[in-house]
């Protein structure tokens, strides 16, 4: 499942917006992918145990934007972290 439609060259920017951020995906995304949600963020652990948050754009030219910070164990418990070679297309 990649979140652009196309090939190379024609998707969002899906480079890690910063050192420590990992991809996670909603672990209901398939439910809510009909509201059109890839359920998909950059999260790296914050030294309070959360996560901060980034977006992951859906088409070219949005930037990835902040999310804030979400407690680790919600995040935890909703979200999963997942390989962005099986959901991303390549990046800049």
């Amino acid at each position: 499942m990649n979140v652009s439609g196309g090939g190379k060259g024609d998707g969002p920017d899906t480079s890690s917006p910063g050192e420590g951020f990992e991809l996670y995906r909603h672990r209901n995304a398939e439910a809510t992918r009909a509201r059109g949600w890839h359920g998909l963020y950059w999260a790296r652990r914050t030294a309070e145990g959360g996560y901060e948050l980034r977006s992951v754009p859906s088409s070219l030219g949005e930037p990835s934007a902040a999310g804030g910070v979400m407690p680790g164990e919600g995040f935890e418990r909703l979200y999963e972290r997942v390989d962005p070679g099986e959901y991303l297309p390549p990046g800049g």
